[in-house]
Formats: structure tokens, sequence, C-alpha cells
């Protein structure tokens, strides 16, 4: 999301036009910003920045540049923003929800790799798993905001779907879900309690989170990780145990459609969710444009001038 010209100008001029001045305390006392009061602090900024730059550590000896500084705390302001009115709206996260995403990370490392990574860069682990908490929760309070924003008539589903002239029939589909765990052990138990559960299992102990929604497949769509034989399941039937890149995952089919006639009722869902999505963004971008100017920040430009300034 972007800011008015005026504001990024604003910023800029606070942020370049001041006299550094050093500080002694702790990254994580120094109040770098406000938002109505809520502090940002200079450890946030720092590891936005490495979260910005894919947390690579051959830049871990290169200070931030100016650009750097300011995207990152554009991008605080408005997380701020946007986490306050999550919360005034009762947006959490889904138990395990945390730990399913961290896993997600470590599967695109080797065993340890992603805790060397963020030591490589000065990141310390419980760090970098409150921002992805934080990033988690503002992703839900986006959606929760741009859905109150936006809707759909069945006369504008109706008129979409006559103009796109539909013929034909769909083929079969499957949906899919997919359970990470750290082991072969707690997959293998989990897919026990799932098999003998049925549906809605997903917020016990030996479960990862709610899982992960993959959508739809045709057979000729599925993806070359997922098990060939999901097809051969019924609904609410769990795969084997599939290992990965330090993770092991299980794929549940939630859901099967017989392949059938193509008709306004079997398109509605797709066809108002398409017409939605747009206009979810929309609204979205003009509750943040329209909150962020309302919103009372303050910039301590001193403060961010000699973050800009060190490793130089």
């Amino acid at each position: 999301m972007r800011w008015s010209v005026a504001l990024v100008a604003t910023l800029a001029a606070l942020l370049w036009g001041c006299t550094p001045a050093p500080s002694k305390q702790s990254d994580a006392k120094v109040v770098v910003a406000q938002v109505d009061g809520a502090p940002i602090v200079l450890r946030d900024v720092k590891n936005e920045i490495l979260s910005m730059r894919g947390y690579t550590p051959s830049l871990e000896g290169r200070g931030p540049s100016r650009g750097e500084v300011s995207e990152a705390v554009r991008r605080l302001i408005e997380r701020t923003v946007v986490l306050r009115e999550g919360a005034r709206r009762g947006v959490t996260l889904p138990a395990g929800a945390l730990e399913e995403e961290v896993m997600r990370f470590r599967a695109d490392f080797p065993p340890g790799g992603l805790e060397k990574a963020l030591l490589q860069v000065g990141m310390e682990t419980d760090a970098w798993k409150e921002q992805l908490r934080r990033s988690l929760l503002y992703r839900r309070s986006a959606d929760a905001i741009a859905a109150a924003g936006a809707t759909v008539t069945p006369q504008e589903v109706e008129a979409a779907f006559r103009k796109e002239r539909h013929s034909g029939t769909v083929p079969e589909r499957i949906r899919v879900r997919q359970y990470l765990f750290d082991s072969a052990e707690r997959a293998a138990a989990a897919r026990e309690k799932l098999q003998a559960d049925g549906p809605g299992v997903g917020d016990g102990g030996d479960l990862s989170g709610e899982g992960v929604d993959l959508g739809f497949f045709r057979r000729d769509e599925l993806p070359p990780e997922l098990p060939v034989d999901l097809f051969g399941l019924p609904e609410g039937g769990v795969s084997a145990p599939v290992p990965g890149d330090g993770v092991v995952s299980l794929f549940r089919v939630t859901r099967r459609e017989a392949a059938r006639a193509l008709t306004l009722q079997s398109e509605e869902a797709r066809i108002r969710e398409s017409i939605l999505a747009p206009r979810r963004e929309a609204a979205f971008r003009r509750w943040l444009a329209q909150s962020t100017a309302e919103a009372k920040v303050k910039v301590h430009a001193e403060l961010l001038q000699k973050l800009v300034e060190e490793k130089r």
C-alpha cells in the first residue's frame, strides 16, 4: 500500500532535515516514531529492513540506505494503523497458525539453516517470530477491513455469468488442505486422528493449526509435490505422510466435485469472488489512505538519520 505523495514528502523532509543525535539506549527502547501514541522502536525498523532484504547475510555489513529506512518506517506506520483496527474488530490468529508458518519458512532451508541465516544478519529467532506473528495478524486484519468495504449483488453475478457465455462441462475437482509437521512420527499420529475424528479436527495438540487450504484442483492441475493418488481418496480422506525439505506434510481431500454442466448455480461462488477481489483491494486502499492521513504520526528523524550513517 502507498502513501499519498504529500505524506511521503513530509516524511522525507522530517527524516533528512534534522541533525543526528546519538543514543546509548537499547534498540528496543529507542522510540523513532509514534502513531497515535503507539511507539515504533529502532529495533522494529532494523528488523523490517532485514525482512525487506530477505535476511540476506551478504548484506550484513552494509548499513541501510535512506530509501530503505523511509520504506521501513512507512510499512511500520501502516502496520500499526491496520493492527489497531484489527484488534478493534477482534481479529486473532487461529491456534497453531504461527508455528505452521514458521515450518513453511523452514522448508526453504536445510536443517538449522533458518536460524543460521537469522544469526548471520544479527536477528534473534524470537524477534523474527514476533515479526512473523504481526505479519500474519496484519493480513487477517487487512482481509477483515477489506471484506467490510466490498459487496456484490446477485444481479452482478448473473450479468458476469452471461457475459462469459459458458458452455460444456467442468471436470472433476477436489479441494485439498495441507498440514505441516516437523517429524514423520507427528504426521503419522495426526493422520490417525484425522481419519478417526473426521472433519473439524485441527485444534488438538497433535495437529499443526488448521492447515492451509490449497483450493480446488482438476487432475491435470495437480502440482507435482502433491500425491498423485489424492483423486483416489474419498471426501475427508488423508494421504500418507509426504516428506519434504525439513517438514512432513499430510494432504486431505476436504471436498469432491463430480464433473458437471456449467450453470449459474455452479459458477456463482467463483464469479462472486472474482468480482469481490478487486473491490476488496480498492476498499482497503481507500480505508488505509484515509486512516493513515487521520492518524497522528510523529517521527524522530534525528534517530533515523543516525541509523543511515551507521557502517558508512
